[in-house]
């Protein structure tokens, strides 16, 4: 049987849940769950392993674990907000807040978290509590963006279209810090790994070149619609958000999307 667990505790996410539940979650699954499912695929994940996905998302990689543990196996999707998370016998739905929740000390075999890490101005605390959570030998995934680059644009249709793009990046990237993200934090997750106890700490990078009206441009897009009001008050105008939605649907348009740095450590046996 699913389960659900609620809590309100308040986030200083960025981002809309609200927003989420359309096509920014389906956009974001297209970019990375390919990556995200080979890193997986690649811990040796199995039937009957206990599992903790946290910031599920569309629910796309919790279900995608779920087919792998199988019926005695079971996977935790833990948001403050869940609804995307369609339910399973295996999956256990649970609305609450990593920072402050109970979670099972020594439970489970593998927690993956993608795109949370970096949000939250209590990374250390919550990276602690995760490894803590962890049976002895279980393995931890984090998987974040890092926004310390600036040239993700590789050619822009128009010279006009390429500083909207940038004024438009400047502008969100300056709001997440203002909410508490972390935009190198993708960079250092291995060394605070390491230095929260975890051994056999590995890094990849993921990324890829993208043409306008493909999903990595469309997610550029995306987050200009749902942080429209925040950009126009940082000094982003109108005609530039419109530059930007012409560039993002242009095919001449070619751009990375954000570089996905993905760790994986595993916590020290008894």
């Amino acid at each position: 049987m699913s389960t659900t667990v609620t809590n309100d505790e308040a986030s200083q996410y960025a981002f809309s849940n609200a927003y989420e539940r359309g096509s920014q979650l389906r956009l974001l699954a297209e970019i990375l769950d390919g990556h995200t499912t080979q890193v997986l695929a690649d811990t040796g994940i199995a039937q009957g392993w206990r599992c903790l996905d946290l910031g599920p998302g569309q629910g796309t990689i919790t279900h995608w674990m779920a087919e792998r543990v199988g019926p005695t196996g079971n996977v935790t999707a833990l948001d403050l907000d869940p609804h995307n998370v369609v339910p399973a016998d295996n999956i256990t739905v649970r609305a609450d807040d990593v920072r402050t929740c109970d979670l099972p000390e020594g439970h489970y075999d593998l927690i993956h978290t993608r795109l949370v890490m970096l949000h939250i101005a209590e990374r250390d605390l919550v990276l602690t509590r995760l490894i803590a959570a962890l049976k002895p030998g279980g393995l931890l995934v984090v998987s974040d963006w890092d926004g310390t680059r600036r040239d993700w644009m590789v050619h822009a249709p128009t010279e006009a279209a390429g500083e909207a793009f940038d004024a438009f990046q400047a502008g969100l990237l300056a709001e997440l810090e203002a909410h508490g993200a972390d935009l190198g934090w993708a960079r250092r997750s291995p060394v605070a790994m390491v230095a929260a106890g975890l051994q056999d700490v590995e890094t990849v990078v993921h990324s890829r070149l993208w043409a306008g009206g493909e999903p990595g441009c469309l997610l550029h897009l995306s987050n200009s619609h749902q942080m429209r009001d925040a950009l126009l008050a940082r000094g982003v105008t109108t005609e530039q958000l419109d530059r930007l939605a012409e560039a993002m649907h242009n095919p001449d348009t070619l751009a990375y999307c954000y570089w996905m740095f993905t760790s994986v450590g595993r916590r020290a046996q008894k």
